[in-house]
């Protein structure tokens, strides 16, 4: 990107096997300090696999000043599942619900 973020675009469907490949690559870039952008938009299925591996990010880099962004265009059954499980307000937490679908 140009403002020097990588993003991280996922497609299709989010589960356990997408997750630890998802786990590791941003692994990879925390631990290399590069700044993240997770592009949600092109991601039409999550299961709690997937939930898990967004919160587990989104606390990491919480907890050492890693950047991480997760881009709040998401597919409305996206983000169905991440209001249900209320997820959004941790993954976006200075969300004011002025999300774009």
């Amino acid at each position: 990107e140009e403002d020097g973020v990588l993003r991280l675009a996922l497609t299709g469907e989010l589960d356990l096997l997408g997750t630890n490949q998802l786990n590791a690559r941003v692994e990879d870039l925390r631990s290399a300090g590069i700044a993240v952008r997770l592009d949600l938009s092109r991601l039409e299925f999550i299961d709690s696999s997937g939930l898990n591996a967004l919160i587990s990010a989104a606390h990491a880099a919480r907890s050492n000043g890693w950047r991480l962004e997760v881009d709040r265009r998401v597919q409305p059954q996206v983000e169905r599942v991440l209001e249900l499980v209320g997820a959004v307000a941790y993954i976006w937490p200075s969300d004011t619900g002025e999300r774009s679908s």
